[in-house]
């Protein structure tokens, strides 16, 4: 299905939402969901939530608006068509006339009865934006694996005494140079990776150990994943805990199938770490849960409703002191894919029932 064709379908689902909702259009205005409706990007600002364009749908127009700035950027190169395709026309307004947007807007939307934005139905528009048909998935698959390629890349290229803004400059390079904007950008460094589950980077040097953490978002669409690197034998202690954390990692990605909410996988969750020996340790980080067009659309909680569904990717993101196992998963009819696995990367193999998942193992490097 070419770029044409996924935006009529996208904006066929987007005016179905509108009559289940009694509503008469739909003002877009974040980055997640104008990418998820035109398979692009548009941020200019990755720390923004806004997109660099607006959207006004109703059931009989959809009207792209963007200063002049932006205008012929998003149409030539993140759009892919101009004007057709399910676009009724393109409103510009300069980027030193902010009265013009509003102006823009206000003729959009007047006498249009119910307009609501993307914001108000984000319950809805979730749903919406996380279920990728079949026609996306291969899609998916190589974005993923460009993702892997990027974390492992790095990981290979980690040196002793790399502070950690250079293990991250790094992580950025692979991403980018393979087409993905690094949007989460995380490393430890030794004994912060005990004691840090979100690590900034720092100008702390690594001596003996490495974490890389990364979501690299392509087209708008966001994947996870964890390397973890170390100079010299491993300890007992810390491969005994890499090898729990991987199998907790191993069961909640079998236990992720259809119809199964996310409120039950919180509970096994607890159960996976109380038979690893950690009972509490879920306590100290979350968990991950559902991903599309943000690193996390839906965090595993004991209120959380949700039910898991074929076409959806999870991300999770179990960890104890020292270790974390992550990856994206993609939900299929049949079974589970990890999206962003690799062959390059060392690898330990755990059981689960009939089923046995690859994880990532911690990668060895000589001790110089």
């Amino acid at each position: 299905m070419d770029k044409k064709a996924r935006f009529g379908k996208k904006l066929n689902e987007l005016r179905e939402l509108l009559r289940a909702q009694g509503a008469d259009a739909i003002r877009l205005t974040l980055q997640k969901n104008i990418s998820w409706l035109i398979g692009g990007r548009t941020h200019v600002n990755t720390a923004g939530e806004p997109a660099c364009c607006q959207f006004v749908v109703s059931q009989d127009e959809c009207v792209l608006i963007a200063n002049n700035i932006e205008s012929r950027r998003l149409l030539e190169e993140e759009i892919g068509f101009a004007e057709g395709g399910g676009i009724t026309r393109v409103e510009q307004w300069n980027w030193f006339d902010p009265a013009g947007l509003n102006s823009i807007i206000d003729g959009l939307i007047s006498g249009k009865g119910r307009v609501v934005t993307d914001a108000e139905l984000d319950g809805a528009l979730v749903k919406l934006r996380t279920k990728f048909d079949r026609d996306e998935r291969e899609q998916l698959r190589q974005f993923g694996r460009l993702a892997a390629d990027a974390v492992n890349k790095a990981a290979f290229d980690v040196e002793r005494g790399d502070t950690e803004y250079k293990i991250a400059g790094k992580i950025a390079y692979h991403c980018l140079e393979r087409g993905l904007d690094p949007i989460v950008n995380l490393v430890a460094a030794d004994e912060r990776i005990y004691s840090r589950k979100h690590p900034l980077p720092t100008g702390k040097n690594v001596d003996r150990y490495a974490m890389l953490v990364v979501c690299a978002r392509k087209n708008g669409v966001v994947f996870s994943a964890t390397r973890l690197v170390h100079f010299g034998p491993l300890s007992d202690s810390l491969r005994r805990l890499h090898r729990a954390v991987a199998e907790i990692d191993a069961r909640v990605i079998d236990a992720t199938r259809p119809g199964v909410t996310l409120a039950e996988l919180y509970e096994k969750l607890k159960q996976f770490y109380r038979d690893a020996g950690f009972e509490q340790a879920y306590r100290d980080h979350h968990q991950g849960g559902l991903t599309g067009y943000n690193s996390r659309e839906r965090l595993a909680l004991p209120t959380e409703s949700l039910a898991v569904e074929a076409g959806q990717m999870y991300a999770w993101n179990p960890s104890l002191p020292g270790v974390k196992s992550e990856d994206t998963l993609f939900v299929g009819e049949d079974r589970n894919e990890i999206i962003t696995g690799s062959a390059d990367f060392p690898q330990v193999r755990v059981k689960v029932g009939e089923r046995e998942w690859e994880r990532p193992d911690i990668l060895i490097r000589q001790l110089i």
